[in-house]
C-alpha cells in the first residue's frame, strides 16, 4: 500500500528523495509560479483574512507562552520566518511591531503579496542564510517555519543551525503537513483512500506526525510548549462526495468550506477557536500541525 515512503522513528519518509538541486529549480522557477502546494494567482478577501487570522492565532500562542514564563521584553522582538512565501505571517508581525526577517528561495510571491517588506528579505538557501546570520551575530526571539521542515533535505541539521540564533527565551514555531495521520491510515485501510494521494515525491521528503514533530524536536535538544492543529478540511475526506482525493473536483469546494468555518470560529472567538484545533492536534487530528518549541529542560504545557 506505500510502495515509495518506508517509516521511521518520526513518520515516514521518501525511499528515493529528491536531490537539493532538484528542489533548489522547483523552489525558484514553479513551486510558487506555477501555484503548487495550494498558492494561488490570486486570493479572495475572505483568503486573506483566513491568513491574518491564522497569523493572529500563531501570535496568541506564542504571547501565552512569554506571557506565563514572564519572558517579557520593552524592545522589539525579533522574528525570523524561515520559507516566508507570500510575507502574510512577516507581514502581521511587522504590523503588530515585530522586527522581522524573512528567508526564501525567490522573491517572487512576497513581492506579489508583501513588496513593503522586501528590504526585511533574503533571497536564497536557509542553511547558507542562517550561517550567515549566525556569523553576523543576529539573535531572533522568534523563529518560524511554516512547510518547512519537511520539505528541506537536512531537517536535523536545520534544527542544530537554528541553535546558533535563537535569542535566550526564544520560540521556535514549526508547521508540517499531518502527512499519514491517523485519519489518513484509517480511510487507507477501510479502502476509502485508494492511495496516500498526499505524497510528494518533488517537494517533501519527510513526512512528521504530531507525536513525531515533538519526537525529532527533543531528540535534537527542544521542548514542546504547545501543539494545535490546523485546517479542518481532512474531515471532508469521511463522506464520499467530498472525498477530495477521489473527487478532486470537490478540492476547491472543500478548501473554500474550510477557510469559511475557520474563519467562523476565529470570529467568535479566536482563543476558544485556537483551544479546539489544540484539543485537535494533541489527538493527531488536522490537516497540519504546529508546533511551538523552545531549548532547555523546562517546557510546559
Amino acid at each position: 500500500m506505500l510502495e515509495k515512503v518506508r517509516k521511521n522513528k518520526y513518520g515516514y519518509e521518501l525511499k528515493e528523495k529528491p536531490t537539493a538541486e532538484m528542489q533548489r529549480k522547483n523552489f525558484e522557477e514553479t513551486y510558487f509560479q506555477e501555484c503548487q502546494n495550494g498558492y494561488e494567482p490570486a486570493y479572495t478577501e475572505e483568503e486573506i483574512r483566513f491568513f491574518t487570522n491564522k497569523a493572529a492565532q500563531k501570535e496568541m500562542a506564542l504571547q501565552r507562552i512569554w506571557e506565563r514564563d514572564s519572558e517579557k521584553k520593552s524592545e522589539k522582538r525579533k522574528a525570523l520566518d524561515i520559507g516566508c512565501g507570500e510575507g502574510f505571517l512577516l507581514k502581521y508581525l511587522y504590523q503588530k511591531g515585530y522586527d522581522v526577517t524573512g528567508i526564501d528561495f525567490t522573491d517572487y510571491a512576497i513581492s506579489k503579496y508583501a513588496p513593503e517588506l522586501l528590504g526585511h528579505f533574503m533571497r536564497g538557501d536557509c542553511y547558507d542564510k542562517l550561517q550567515m546570520l549566525a556569523g553576523a551575530g543576529r539573535k531572533f526571539d522568534l523563529i518560524n517555519m511554516d512547510s518547512v521542515l519537511d520539505m528541506v533535505q537536512r531537517p536535523g541539521e536545520l534544527l542544530e543551525l537554528m541553535k546558533q540564533v535563537l535569542a535566550k527565551g526564544g520560540l521556535v514555531a514549526c508547521k508540517v503537513g499531518n502527512n499519514y495521520s491517523i485519519l489518513q491510515m484509517k480511510l487507507l485501510e477501510e479502502g476509502v483512500l485508494a492511495k496516500d494521494y498526499w505524497l510528494d515525491e518533488e517537494g517533501h521528503p519527510w513526512y512528521f506526525h504530531a507525536q513525531g514533530l515533538e519526537d525529532f524536536f527533543k531528540d535534537h535538544g527542544y521542548l514542546c510548549m504547545d501543539v494545535y492543529a490546523e485546517g479542518l478540511s481532512e474531515f471532508f475526506l469521511l463522506h464520499t462526495r467530498t472525498n477530495y482525493y477521489e473527487h478532486p473536483e470537490a478540492g476547491k469546494e472543500c478548501y473554500l468550506a474550510k477557510v469559511r468555518l475557520e474563519n467562523l470560529l476565529h470570529e467568535r472567538s479566536p482563543e476558544r477557536a485556537q483551544e479546539i484545533m489544540r484539543q485537535l492536534g494533541r489527538m493527531g487530528l488536522g490537516r497540519e500541525t504546529v508546533g511551538i518549541f523552545r531549548l532547555g529542560t523546562d517546557g510546559k504545557r
